[in-house]
């Protein structure tokens, strides 16, 4: 009895304590562990381990004379000796196994267990560095995976414990850390050279709690354990567990939760619950199974109605994942019954039917590199007689040419058929999808001479989607028709549209109605866009639908644990049907290893293709009656619309489209289902008021919150509690995208948008605003404004309706419009857009001219206001700037692109303030008394009225000093923007600081123009006033979508400056969906981000010289602590890393897409500094400077 370091991986993949008391217990009676005897893809995958280790990273490492080889199993003073005799200063060592050490079982008898034996341990490579005092070591696994995982964590920490042991301090001290060594990301060969940042560590003291907990207190009590006490779920991970048919059979027979299949861990944990809750509220009596009872369950109403009460989060998540509906699970009553039934569940990502489906089964080879696609089989079903095509065969490589064939001759058909097909393409797995998707990808990404460009294109654009597109020069259009209804409606003049109309490929002739006419009836002729578009298609189809996902939303089969397209065509199809017959993806691939192409391996294909298109058949027969499948297929589309030529401004003007499709994405399947998750109300009156009629509901279940500003958004869809599942609910129609950017109530400008809403939504659907929330004994009370159609929903006393979520956007067609101008810009003079030159290369945003006489001036009155501060003047020493900051005005005065990065209390909001009007009084003196227009912007009102308190507050002390020469003060306009459409510009002489978020909604208006430009004060206001900016400050640009960016910085000046300043560890910009960061820079962030990712970070130096400075100027003065703001804690850069997160700062990557908060919130000292403090800061390189009255 033992177990291995394998087996302990397997156990945190697993997560089934059976699993870890069988591989212990009858080790002697099974191997499970060999991977000979494993399954042919199980073989292949451990072949690929094996090849990047032996075939390509240890040779490169024996090679390059870093690896020693000894032979296992060795004992810890024959290690020693081995690394002791080795002269060489840093190197690897590979063979190394031993058996664990005697300290393990002292470990097991502290805590009051038996010692759990383990067999011999094997890391991959043990990393040897000399030091001064002896040798440092560090275990590094080599794992051909894509990623890390947590199962990789527990072998390395493994074997890092018992290398603890083993190799004797102090001459042999561990790294601290433990790491996998992973394959380049795109493959590997016998002579690919591997990287060292493929190196990823993980510190051993980030897994100690957790796996010591796991080896010395859980391991063994499970392993003390009889076996029928052992905790155990059947799931979708056992299919590659040794014991999987043992457990089925005992699952089937006990009918446990894991005769329901696909029940992930999780599920069934709360499954588990449930039955905890249910068994504990029932008189003691026999034992029941787990499907019995869970079927009782469901069926005693009262009951249910009791336990709801008491436990409501519970019960409502185990009736989700059991798809109870009207007393009964599906799911329960499939494995009771031993039958297939039907899922009441509506859905709208299959469709009901097509003209054509496109079979596509992919094989993949996991012994390859890459694990790119081996073969590949396509079949073509067609009701159509004149379109019967053969099925298509072949590897990897001829897949995008045959696919890009077969979807020319669809094309072909509308030319030869009354109505253009409809068509839809299918695979059966995720795996499947997931390998097509990469595979189109990585060809976007190689260009591989054998692939023609017309032929990729025309692939992406039929069968790509998803964020991962991002990555290529590849971007089509989605939701086009909605979100480019800006380009025909006056946003740009005749030259910008003939521009349009140019990459279009159309005719430029005429005027400029009739220009934005073509472009309008091309936008709707690519994206498919007729007149009934939004009435027939609810949700998106996707592009290629995963069938097994499809039929598990639909039907629920009679599969103990998990279920694949063999086992569910048995359970679908009839008994003597041909198609029930087919070959499980071992019997494929072992037909590709033997045979490689063949015939033999065509058939299989063709048949395992056969029965996907027999499955779907079948499972839209079986739920025809109950009118689940809500869309049909659509016309085969591909085509692209290349709006934006500029590759980086369009993958921000796609992003900006994903994000949208991301959020409608998820309000879709919510309202599909009926909106289960939102609040449902109880109508009780109408109370009719100064501000017209409000209704008043009581809620029934769900959460109600009021929008945090003061604006009436009307975010919310009202509409009839509705239970029928024939039915599908009138949210469904809603189209977001038509409203999306308006502002209601409705006026006779914007009225159109609702009268092309479906009918159905008119007339059974109100828009509504939450006015109000109130307790009234122990009854929640919801007020709520609604519009509608005068003849719309009723409100009927007692009945209950649902309040839904709806899609307010008032900024991509903002966005959209901004990125599309800045294109048309690009084509004509790319040297005149500072957007571009910003986010490509910081260089061509070169320095100032009288960049050194602007320093000179700079430092003349930098050294006035330092001696009037030295003679008492408190005023003065306000205008005196630390020495970090004066570094950073500096780099403003001399350069026309400067970050202020600091992390908080820094001072960060100050210095820019200190430095607008260090930058206009330098100017003025040198003469440059001409009118300058600055914007100051930020995501917040907070931001922009701390950077107004200051700017006022510096006005103030510059004043205040007696004998200054302000007259160049005077001549300073601040000018708070609330309302960008309606503010006030005059091109009058002077200098101007306009300051304003970026959003924000202002009052309804009255003009569609008005309704629909509501937002974006700075955007506002140079849009209406078309005028040139001189300066760009953006205070907190960490929390500052890149794109969002775009909107301030589009009217500066082709010399114009930009500052920044932030924080790149604080709130990143909330993102709805998650993209891959580019490997040149992070589009996908803040702006913030990008310019922290493309300028090299310099060190601090005490020099004032701004030429050896770089883009970005770090803050090193600390003024968390109020009382000492007039003598700031000074820390160096190094020491600031430490305080704050304990290593380097900024982080190596900026690729969040989600808010993060600070590791350590110990930022600043208090007045009354504790001695942990102090002894923090203890470099001799640091100053601490207190003021008197904190002085220590």
């Amino acid at each position: 009895m033992h177990l291995t370091a394998t087996d302990l991986a397997n156990y945190n993949h697993l997560n089934c304590d059976l699993f870890l008391h069988n591989a212990y217990h009858r080790r002697l009676s099974l191997k499970i562990n060999n991977a000979s005897s494993g399954s042919e893809l199980s073989k292949a995958q451990f072949a690929r381990g094996l090849e990047w280790e032996q075939s390509c990273l240890f040779p490169y490492l024996d090679r390059s004379n870093q690896l020693l080889t000894i032979p296992g199993p060795i004992d810890g003073s024959s290690l020693s000796a081995n690394i002791e005799a080795d002269d060489r200063d840093h190197f690897y060592i590979a063979g190394v196994s031993f058996w664990p050490p005697s300290q393990l079982e002292e470990r097991f008898r502290e805590g009051g267990f038996d010692p759990v034996k383990f067999g011999l341990a094997k890391p991959d490579l043990l990393e040897i560095t000399r030091t001064p005092t002896g040798v440092t070591w560090k275990v590094i696994d080599a794992k051909a995976a894509k990623t890390v995982k947590t199962s990789h964590h527990v072998q390395i920490y493994f074997y890092s414990l018992c290398l603890s042991y083993i190799l004797p301090e102090p001459f042999f001290k561990r790294d601290g850390s433990a790491a996998v060594w992973l394959p380049p990301a795109d493959g590997f060969t016998p002579s690919t050279i591997p990287s060292l940042e493929d190196i990823r560590s993980i510190q051993i003291d980030l897994l100690a709690p957790s796996l010591d907990e796991l080896l010395f207190r859980r391991l063994p009590k499970i392993l003390g354990l009889p076996k029928a006490s052992v905790r155990w779920h059947l799931n979708p991970l056992c299919r590659d567990c040794a014991f999987e048919s043992e457990c089925a059979g005992k699952a089937t027979e006990g009918q446990e939760i894991g005769c329901v299949p696909n029940i992930s861990l999780a599920e069934a944990e709360v499954i588990r619950s449930l039955l905890g809750i249910s068994r504990a509220a029932r008189a003691s009596g026999p034992r029941v199974s787990d499907i019995e009872d869970l079927h009782d369950l469901f069926q005693d109403e009262g009951k249910l109605r009791d336990l709801v009460r008491g436990f409501p989060s519970t019960i409502k998540r185990a009736k989700r994942i059991l798809s109870v509906t009207n007393g009964q699970s599906p799911l329960v009553e499939a494995a009771r019954k031993k039958a297939v039934q039907i899922i009441p569940r509506r859905n709208f990502t299959c469709p009901r039917r097509e003209d054509i489906a496109i079979i596509v089964s992919l094989i993949q080879d996991p012994s390859m590199s890459n694990s790119d696609i081996a073969v590949f089989g396509i079949s073509v079903f067609s009701v159509i007689p004149t379109f019967q095509p053969q099925p298509i065969f072949g590897d990897g490589s001829q897949l995008v040419p045959q696919l890009a064939s077969l979807i020319t001759r669809i094309d072909a058909l509308a030319t030869s058929v009354p109505f253009p097909p409809l068509s839809q393409f299918y695979v059966f797995s995720a795996v499947e999808h997931k390998a097509l998707q990469t595979h189109l990808i990585q060809r976007a990404l190689s260009m591989p001479r054998d692939v023609l460009l017309d032929d990729l294109r025309m692939c992406i654009g039929a069968l790509a989607e998803g964020a991962s597109l991002l990555q290529t020069t590849f971007q089509p259009l989605i939701l086009s028709g909605a979100l480019l209804s800006f380009m025909h409606k006056g946003q740009f003049k005749v030259a910008g549209l003939r521009m349009l109309l140019q990459r279009m490929g159309l005719s430029t002739a005429g005027s400029a109605e009739e220009l934005r006419q073509r472009i309008q009836a091309e936008i709707h002729a690519r994206s498919g866009e007729g007149e009934d578009d939004k009435r027939t298609e609810l949700g998106q189809l996707p592009r290629v639908v995963v069938l097994k996902r499809e039929i598990e939303s639909l039907l629920a089969l009679p599969i103990p644990g998990s279920w694949d397209l063999p086992q569910c065509a048995s359970a679908l199809l009839p008994p003597h049907a041909p198609d029930r017959q087919c070959p499980d993806e071992e019997e494929v691939y072992q037909t590709y290893r033997r045979d490689g192409r063949s015939e033999a391996l065509d058939e299989k294909l063709e048949q395992r293709n056969s029965t996907i298109y027999a499955v779907l058949q079948t499972m839209r027969s079986r739920v025809t009656s109950s009118k689940l499948l809500v869309n049909d297929a659509r016309v085969l589309t591909h085509d692209f619309l290349d709006i934006c030529e500029d590759d980086t401004l369009r993958k921000l003007f796609f992003m900006q489209q994903f994000e949208v499709l991301a959020k409608l994405l998820e309000l879709w399947r919510s309202r599909i289902d009926g909106c289960p998750d939102a609040p449902l109300l109880e109508y009780k009156e109408t109370v009719r008021g100064s501000q017209g009629a409000e209704h008043e509901f009581i809620l029934v279940s769900g959460a109600v919150e009021m929008s945090s500003g003061d604006k009436a958004f009307y975010d919310h869809l009202l509409t009839a509690d509705e239970s029928s599942p024939d039915e599908v609910p009138v949210a469904a129609f809603f189209d977001d995208l038509g409203v999306c950017g308006l502002v209601f109530p409705l006026t006779r400008y914007t009225r159109a948008k609702w009268d092309s809403q479906n009918s159905i939504v008119r007339r059974n659907l109100l828009v509504a605003d939450i006015r109000d929330i109130s307790v009234d004994a122990r009854r929640t009370r919801v007020t709520l404004k609604t519009w509608g159609e005068p003849a719309a929903l009723k409100l009927v006393p007692g009945c209950h309706y649902r309040l839904s979520q709806r899609l307010v956007d008032f900024n991509t067609h903002k966005i959209l419009t901004t990125l599309l101008d800045l294109d048309l810009r690009v084509a004509s003079r790319p040297d005149k857009v500072p957007f571009l030159q910003i986010i490509t290369d910081t260089k061509e945003m070169g320095s100032i001219i009288p960049g050194e006489q602007y320093r000179k001036v700079e430092n003349n009155i930098q050294s006035m206001f330092r001696q009037l501060k030295d003679l008492g003047g408190t005023e003065a020493a306000a205008l005196v700037l630390k020495s970090s900051q004066h570094r950073a005005v500096q780099r403003i005065l001399c350069n026309r692109l400067s970050v202020i990065w600091g992390p908080p209390g820094t001072g960060k909001t100050y210095t820019i303030a200190l430095a607008l009007l260090r930058l206009l009084q330098v100017q003025y003196e040198c003469g440059e008394r001409e009118g300058q227009v600055i914007f100051v912007t930020a995501m917040t009102h907070a931001a922009i009225n701390a950077v107004l308190a200051k700017l006022y507050h510096l006005k103030t002390c510059y004043k205040s000093i007696d004998a200054l020469d302000i007259k160049w003060l005077g001549l300073i306009q601040i000018e708070h923007v609330l309302n960008g459409h309606d503010h006030s510009f005059s091109k009058k002489t002077g200098m101007r600081i306009f300051a304003g978020t970026v959003w924000q909604v202002c009052r309804p208006c009255e003009t569609e123009k008005q309704a629909t430009d509501a937002t974006a004060q700075l955007y506002n206001l140079s849009k209406r006033h078309s005028f040139e900016v001189d300066v760009c400050v953006i205070d907190e640009a960490g929390q500052l979508a890149l794109s969002a960016a775009a909107l301030v910085l589009k009217n500066l000046s082709a010399e114009g400056r930009v500052i920044l300043a932030g924080d790149s560890e604080q709130l990143a910009p909330i993102l709805a969906a998650e993209y891959s960061q580019l490997s040149t820079r992070p589009l996908f962030g803040s702006i913030l981000d990008c310019l922290m990712h493309l300028s090299k970070r310099v060190p601090v130096q005490d020099t004032e010289v701004m030429s050896s400075q770089g883009t970005i100027v770090q803050l090193t003065e600390n003024f968390r602590s109020v009382q000492c703001r007039s003598s700031p804690l000074t820390l160096t850069s190094a020491v600031d890393s430490i305080l704050i997160l304990g290593s380097s700062y900024p982080p190596s990557t900026h690729e969040r897409s989600r808010p993060r908060r600070y590791k350590q919130s110990n930022w600043g000292l208090s007045c009354s500094p504790s001695s942990a403090h102090i002894r923090m800061i203890r470099s001799p390189q640091t100053s601490v400077n207190f003021c008197s009255g904190c002085r220590q």
